[in-house]
């Protein structure tokens, strides 16, 4: 199995599905963030957000110590204006489409980018907040 970034929205929507790749971009998420920095913006992982109960299971999935997990503060979960995510998306992509050897496989991470900005697209039309998670 590989790494990947996926779409979580605040509420189902009806004929709203939020399921992406996201595989090349948790594969080039390091040299994203370079260009997102160089752009001004958000590294992807700023996105990332789990609720408190989530983060817990994810850690004990991981192999951390029940006691551990217990103890650790997280928080609250954040969400998202597809706004926002919709202008990282379209200002990366431009970045990447005009220097495509900032990433190593630019036409996979300009295929996630689509994807995402579809569902972005479809979750400003559905008034819903969005945020991403990782699949390891």
């Amino acid at each position: 199995m590989s790494t990947a970034y996926f779409i979580v929205l605040d509420r189902k929507v009806r004929g709203l599905d939020p399921t992406v790749d996201g595989k090349a971009l948790a594969r080039e998420s390091k040299r994203l963030d370079k260009v997102a920095k160089e752009l001004g913006l958000r590294a992807l992982d700023d996105f990332v957000s789990y609720s408190p109960e989530e983060f817990r299971e994810m850690m004990e999935g991981l192999g951390a110590d029940e006691d551990e997990v217990a103890g650790m503060t997280v928080p609250e979960q954040q969400w998202f204006a597809p706004k926002e995510g919709l202008a990282w998306v379209a200002k990366v992509t431009a970045n990447v489409r005009a220097n495509p050897a900032a990433v190593k496989d630019a036409k996979a991470v300009l295929a996630d980018l689509d994807q995402f900005r579809e569902v972005l697209e479809q979750a400003k039309a559905a008034r819903v907040r969005w945020n991403l998670q990782i699949d390891i």
